[in-house]
């Protein structure tokens, strides 16, 4: 009896201590994805799905034990440091936040279990038809079975795509939240809330992770199954349309239905015309009223009621402004969709009609080339389409958020005088809401059925492709893209570039100005060529005369033909002109030594001070001939044959001596010297002959020759040879006195005459004895030797 109060005591003790040491760890994680998920046999898998089931119920108590327990304002849950107004991440919402998620987790464990059981879906069923031969409702049926399997193919491609980076952004997503848990695990294990949080979004990313691993197989063995579905659906099409059979009743009803169409198309047309001049219209009244409204906003006082007010009304202008826009863009989308159904019944009549006609090969490839350009235009109206379904579908994003803040300042109790208008801008924006789903579904159906016929036209194209010989395949394809080629060549040859004044400037203007420039620089060197052998053989002109001529005549034409051809690309030379005298300023200052050589180039052309064929003299010390005078420059080519560039401006305000400027006369002076023994007389007929044997010699009534006696030499009796000669006739200008010199040293060795040498005396005033006998040994050598026998 005595033991049966401390029994209870200690009962009492285990119960109220068990409860607060007896929480469940979070456990710990090695992997951030679980391959138990997904890996193993279905029996496998669904196991261990029940085992984390069952583990995620003991955890989902564990937290309601905690939360009854704990005292969040004392809880050891919060981290450390934080402050008691933050608490509330512990209190009950929060427990709630974490049971919820684990609770989720559960049920995605139950949907991952039904994937498991789950079969592939079916691919779709071929459809019931007869044939061979094949009539054209069994053809159609076939055509649609093979685009539903195409559609299915690609739609699950992308499903497979997605798939991939899903589960490349949750293997990423799993290893940064393991860390995460392992990081706050290590340095904070009392933190159990926040642990299970961490540690149930994990197990929510393996989850998904399995989930989609478990349905990637699935979807590759669909493609795989689809791909070899799609490969016999293009057999069979290809086999109906070679066994179809058209009748003339097929033909009837496609000439029927077209009729119809047609028939709708004008009937749409006419209907829409009288609304669309209505709300065009509309639009100019209203933009009116819009540009009355922005000048009253102007002039009025920015901060006043009336201000607001006339605000208002301008945003509720542009709003049904807006509105009239998209409801013109839904009766062009309307037109544009009666216009794409009577293309598809043309379409349909033309392809029956050539069918039934195919042995007529040139109506199939006339079809073919049809009907592929067709395409394109129909592949260019998918794209304006799709471009105005994205701008639509931003218009309504923008709108929606436009027409929260007119609600919510709606909403705010606005001024008595305001209130009426912000109601009548909630009303406008719902209208434009309205029209911009209007416009957004007509926009949809239009791609829906574009897409369709463009599919059609270009697998029935194809299949006629086959019915013509190779031959005419090639030449169908050939001509088809070189159309293709040219139009896009001129949209790229014809787009403007900029702006000259009112010319547009666009690549196909410059290439021509480039050819044409070309043209004339080649035309024009070719006529100058012919030009001056035409002066020099037929007139008997000078070099340097030709040349100035020929070049002055060259750039002058150049000049004005650069002139003749911006005016034929289409240029307004007004403006040219207005914009090449902007120009000619910034060029005269930054360009002036260059205009300066142009400028002295015009000049020598003109006054031929200096030709070509001239040999000149420069300051320089440059002798040469002159090879080529242009506008900026000279080339003189000089006796060792260099040639040298001389800018013109140098050969203006410069000295130069030219040595057959006025004529090619020129006056040689050969100084020569004789010994003193030599008769004077005889010297001068001597050089007279030598003379004139050199072949260069020219001597006339105006240009003697002559011999003169210059003085006495040093060491001999100088004269000096003064002969005349032709420039024009020397093929270089120098080596001229070497021939002289060489006819005068035959003549003077065949007459006996000396050509003296220096000569100097040396005088000794005084010497001693031993240096006298010494130069008189070396002087008389033979003495010397007689001296030395006789001793």
């Amino acid at each position: 009896m005595k033991k049966k109060p401390l029994i209870i005591t200690l009962l009492l003790f285990l119960l109220t201590v068990i409860p607060l040491t007896g929480r469940a760890q979070p456990p710990k994680v090695d992997a951030p994805l679980d391959k138990n998920l997904y890996t193993g046999s279905v029996k496998e898998i669904t196991a261990y799905i029940k085992k984390r089931r069952s583990e995620i119920k003991k955890i989902i108590t564990d937290i309601d034990r905690v939360s009854r327990k704990d005292n969040p304002q004392t809880s050891d849950n919060a981290l450390p440091g934080t402050p008691r107004k933050e608490l509330n991440i512990f209190t009950q919402s929060s427990t709630t936040a974490v049971k919820d998620l684990f609770q989720g987790l559960s049920l995605q464990y139950k949907s991952l279990t039904t994937e498991l059981s789950r079969s592939p879906a079916l691919p779709p069923q071929k459809p019931a038809v007869t044939g061979p031969p094949y009539n054209i409702e069994n053809f159609d049926k076939i055509i649609a079975f093979q685009a539903q399997i195409n559609s299915r193919l690609n739609r699950t491609h992308k499903r497979l795509v997605l798939l991939q980076n899903r589960l490349q952004n949750l293997q990423e997503s799993a290893i940064a939240q393991l860390s995460d848990y392992a990081k706050l695990l290590q340095t904070n294990s009392n933190a159990y809330l926040l642990l299970y949080d961490k540690y149930g979004k994990l197990l929510n990313l393996q989850s998904e992770y399995a989930l989609l691993k478990i349905r990637q197989p699935k979807l590759e063995t669909r493609i795989n199954k689809l791909d070899q579905l799609k490969k016999e659906a293009t057999n069979w099409v290809k086999e109906s349309f070679t066994h179809l059979k058209v009748t003339q009743e097929d033909i009837a009803k496609a000439r029927r239905l077209n009729r119809k169409q047609l028939a709708l198309f004008k009937k749409t047309t006419n209907s829409t015309s009288a609304e669309y001049q209505d709300l065009n219209g509309r639009i100019i009244i209203y933009e009116a009223r819009l540009d009355d409204i922005l000048n009253r906003i102007k002039s009025s006082d920015g901060k006043s009621p009336a201000a607001d007010t006339l605000r208002l009304e301008k945003e509720r202008i542009e709003l049904i402004i807006d509105a009239l826009k998209h409801r013109i863009h839904i009766l062009n989308q309307k037109r544009l969709n009666c216009k794409v159904k009577l293309l598809h019944s043309q379409f349909r009549l033309q392809w029956l009609t050539n069918y039934h006609q195919r042995k007529e090969s040139k109506l199939l490839t006339d079809f073919i080339k049809q009907w592929s350009q067709e395409s394109s235009k129909l592949q260019q109206k998918l794209d304006e389409t799709n471009t105005s379904i994205a701008d639509v579908t931003l218009a309504r994003s923008n709108l929606t958020q436009r027409l929260v803040t007119i609600n919510n300042k709606a909403k705010a109790d606005p001024p008595v005088t305001l209130s009426k208008t912000w109601r009548a801008l909630s009303r406008q924006a719902l209208k434009v809401n309205e029209n911009l789903d209007k416009l957004y579904l007509t926009l949809s159906d239009n791609d829906h059925d574009i897409r369709n016929i463009k599919r059609e036209i270009d697998q029935i194209v194809d299949l006629n492709r086959f019915m013509i010989s190779r031959k005419d395949r090639i030449k169908a394809w050939s001509e088809l893209h070189l159309a293709d080629l040219k139009d896009q060549t001129l949209k790229v040859l014809y787009f403007p570039l900029f702006a000259i004044g009112t010319s547009m400037v666009t690549l196909a203007i410059i290439l021509k100005i480039i050819f044409l420039f070309f043209l004339s620089i080649f035309f024009l060197r070719w006529l100058r060529r012919r030009i001056a052998t035409l002066l020099e053989k037929k007139i008997g002109m000078s070099v340097g005369a030709i040349n100035s001529i020929t070049t002055l005549a060259y750039y002058a034409c150049i000049l004005i033909g650069t002139f003749i051809i911006l005016s034929t690309a289409g240029l307004d030379l007004s403006q040219l002109s207005i914009i090449l005298g902007a120009l000619g300023v910034g060029i005269g200052f930054g360009l002036q030594t260059i205009s300066n050589n142009f400028i002295s180039g015009i000049i020598l052309l003109g006054e031929q001070t200096i030709k070509v064929g001239d040999y000149v003299h420069l300051t320089e010390g440059i002798v040469g001939e002159v090879k080529k005078v242009s506008l900026r420059t000279t080339v003189v080519r000089t006796v060792e044959g260099e040639d040298i560039i001389v800018p013109n401006s140098d050969l203006i305000s410069n000295r130069v001596n030219t040595w057959t400027y006025g004529d090619d006369w020129r006056r040689l002076n050969i100084p020569f010297g004789v010994a003193y023994d030599s008769d004077p007389d005889e010297v001068v007929k001597l050089a007279e002959a030598a003379a004139r044997e050199v072949s260069i010699t020219r001597e006339d009534f105006l240009h003697p020759l002559r011999i003169f006696f210059e003085g006495f030499g040093d060491n001999s009796l100088d004269f000096s040879i003064r002969v005349w000669c032709r420039m024009t006739n020397l093929k270089a200008p120098s080596g001229l006195k070497s021939d002289y010199y060489f006819a005068l040293y035959r003549q003077f060795k065949e007459a006996g005459i000396n050509i003296p040498f220096p000569q100097n005396d040396l005088h000794f005033r005084s010497i001693s004895p031993e240096i006298s006998a010494r130069l008189e040994r070396l002087l008389n050598p033979d003495r010397n030797n007689v001296t030395s026998i006789n001793d």
